[in-house]
């Protein structure tokens, strides 16, 4: 038996379990099950804790430290250009959190603080403020934040009631104590203070059920529950700015915040939690199937993301695979688990089969515009349908 991280309910039963290793975010296996578990309670779905939860934050998760310019593709353009998460991230928060003038703004888990730096960019008025619980993301932070407004491993008592707003993009998911870090985000705002706060929708993408170092998959019923423990007065979730993720803000409330419990959006979030767990049940068994039908055979996995990375780990002793193939030109010529990664248009013709690695909700429509992929006699495999 396990405790919701956010409403404290029981939880007996395990919805999805697999056995070791587990992948994380980071595209790294590490050697624990997988195992997910749903509150009726409160709609919530989490995963297992991690062994050492704060060593593997400090030195072992590391996000777009690759290059100085690392970022991930949001979409692409009408003209075929990419839109980069950062610059999305960026224009959501700047709209949706209506800063006063001179705000003092805080990045919360702030990684290399891109977003919160192109904010900047676009609001030179307002004052930056950085906090991580690694020291290696400092040296991106030189020359646009001040010293003194850098901090890492933990807040002092003096930033008690400093800022206007916090930004805190795709953090709470990794988090072992939600509602205590969201209170501790609480304390840190002046009175009339707003959070942003962004994080994967498990419901719009399912591969996030099963990312070992997101402890959480937030429900709307499950996200409205954590912030009103907090202390926090919802103004909006947004889960259509950011496809695949919430983005919602709250402020500051200074008195009780009434807990509105709606029993059907709560079981509406349960069941689908359910639903989520059982495709990747099937999903793992199709694949396995794939394997070995394809055994010996020339492949290739189309993304180099998380269900990439899973479909590697599942096929790699099979089949013969030999690259990944990304429209990201970032990481185009780098190495994934040792492969080559390689733009699709670029795929060799003695490739006999493709294991398609994209989101399941998306991927077939990603595919129908990839003219290299549609050439008589190459296989492709969907982990869907």
């Amino acid at each position: 038996m396990t405790t919701c991280r956010v409403c404290a309910s029981p939880i007996v039963k395990v919805a999805y379990e697999a056995s070791a290793p587990a992948l994380t975010s980071m595209m790294a296996f590490i050697d624990i099950p997988t195992l997910v578990f749903v509150c009726e309670d409160c709609g919530h779905a989490q995963c297992a804790d991690l062994p050492d939860i704060e060593t593997f934050y400090d030195t072992t998760y590391r996000i777009s430290l690759e290059s100085d310019d690392h970022d991930q593709i949001f979409a692409v353009a009408a003209d075929g250009s990419p839109i980069y998460r950062t610059d999305h991230q960026a224009t959501i928060g700047l709209r949706l959190m209506d800063l006063p003038q001179g705000a003092a703004i805080l990045d919360y888990g702030a990684g290399k603080a891109t977003t919160l730096r192109k904010m900047c960019a676009a609001r030179p008025d307002l004052k930056p403020h950085v906090f991580d619980v690694s020291r290696d993301y400092m040296p991106a932070w030189t020359g646009w934040v001040t010293p003194e407004n850098q901090l890492t491993y933990s807040v002092p008592e003096a930033w008690s009631g400093r800022f206007q707003a916090i930004i805190s993009h795709f953090v709470i998911e990794h988090v072992a104590e939600p509602v205590a870090f969201l209170k501790t985000l609480h304390a840190l705002l002046a009175p009339g203070g707003r959070v942003l706060l962004s994080m994967p929708d498990v419901a719009a993408n399912p591969g996030d059920m099963t990312v070992a170092d997101h402890l959480n998959h937030f429900s709307t019923a499950s996200l409205k529950r954590a912030l009103a423990l907090s202390g926090f007065a919802l103004e909006t979730i947004d889960s259509t700015a950011f496809p695949g993720a919430f983005f919602a803000v709250a402020m500051r409330s200074e008195a009780p915040v009434v807990i509105e419990e709606d029993r059907g959006e709560i079981t509406a979030a349960a069941d689908k939690a359910k639903e989520i767990c059982a495709f990747w049940k099937q999903a793992t068994k199709k694949l396995d199937g794939a394997a070995r039908q394809f055994s010996g055979k020339r492949a290739a996995v189309y993304g180099s993301g998380f269900y990439g990375s899973w479909i590697c780990s599942r096929i790699e002793a099979n089949v013969d695979f030999r690259v990944f193939l990304d429209q990201n030109p970032k990481l185009q010529g780098s190495t994934h688990f040792n492969r080559p990664v390689l733009s699709p248009a670029n795929l060799d013709e003695d490739v006999d089969v493709v294991f398609v690695g994209l989101n399941p909700l998306k991927a077939r429509a990603a595919i129908a515009g990839q003219a290299a992929l549609h050439r008589p006699g190459l296989e492709l495999v969907w982990i869907e349908g």
